[in-house]
């Protein structure tokens, strides 16, 4: 979806917005999703 919006990313370095799921999926597919997706982050941010 391309919009003029900005959620506020301007107000901070390498800022990001991460959408989880769509219509089509459950909470607990989110929840999953988001438990790798904090591994990940945390990870790299180790640095």
């Amino acid at each position: 979806m391309l919009t003029k919006s900005r959620y506020n990313q301007h107000l901070g370095k390498c800022a990001s917005i991460i959408e989880v799921g769509a219509t089509g999926n459950t909470l607990e597919q989110c929840l999953t999703s988001m438990k790798y997706l904090a591994k990940v982050l945390n990870e790299v941010t180790k640095a």
